[in-house]
């Protein structure tokens, strides 16, 4: 760029005399000053840039930290406001009214804008806390169902035996609905065989609670959503 730029500036100085002189030509000797001037122009345009760009890119900086601030605010909110939606979203469960369906639904939108916004683990975790916990209180409620020998989850099976009768009041017992504690799948799964309790719909109720345990994630949205 330095050997274009004195080429410029000599092609500047001298080309108009020379052109001037021996051709008599004025308008050309102007064309050949604006060239070599433009020539110098554009090897210098870099530093010139650099130069006249250098507040605005100052100014576009202190505007980009403040918008990284901005959007880290937003996120707190966007955290926040999500982990008191999927709590109440989840004690309605328990409530009746919207489909367990639309509340999955609703749950898995919610995480997936968290995650787009660029929430970390820890907060996609605090935000699914209470979530989760109401989530093993709908598995606990299908296993006592199954326990039970109900047809559906809201009848009870008068023909119940006193195993199944006691199996279930235990499960209550290691349950704490304030606190929204729920016994493990291991707990429960050893509360059940305490009293000879097997089936396959039992079988399979454990199986996905221990699913969820593990994964934090429902397998079976169809059947959880029946519950």
């Amino acid at each position: 760029m330095k050997i274009l730029f004195w080429l410029g500036v000599l092609f500047t100085l001298c080309a108009p005399i020379v052109i001037g002189i021996h051709f008599n030509d004025t308008s050309t000797s102007w064309v050949a000053a604006l060239s070599g001037a433009f020539v110098t122009f554009v090897a210098k345009l870099p530093e010139i840039a650099e130069l006249s760009l250098g507040p605005v890119k100052a100014r576009m900086r202190d505007k980009i930290e403040e918008a990284s601030v901005t959007i880290t605010q937003l996120k707190k909110i966007a955290v926040s406001n999500s982990e008191a939606t999927l709590s109440d979203l989840i004690a309605g469960s328990f409530m009746g009214g919207m489909s367990q369906a639309k509340r999955l639904e609703i749950h898995s939108n919610v995480m997936n804008a968290l995650k787009e916004i660029g929430a970390d683990k820890a907060e996609l975790e605090f935000v699914e806390r209470d979530w989760k916990k109401g989530i093993s209180i709908i598995y606990l409620r299908a296993i006592k169902s199954a326990v039970e020998g109900r047809e559906k989850a809201h009848q009870i099976n008068s023909a119940a035996t006193e195993a199944q009768k006691s199996a279930s009041a235990e499960l209550d017992i290691l349950s704490d609905f304030d606190t929204w504690t729920s016994p493990t799948a291991s707990q429960t799964k050893k509360v059940i065989e305490k009293y000879g309790i097997n089936s396959e719909d039992v079988e399979f109720w454990i199986s996905e609670y221990k699913y969820f345990e593990d994964h934090g994630s429902i397998r079976d949205k169809e059947k959880f959503a029946q519950v």
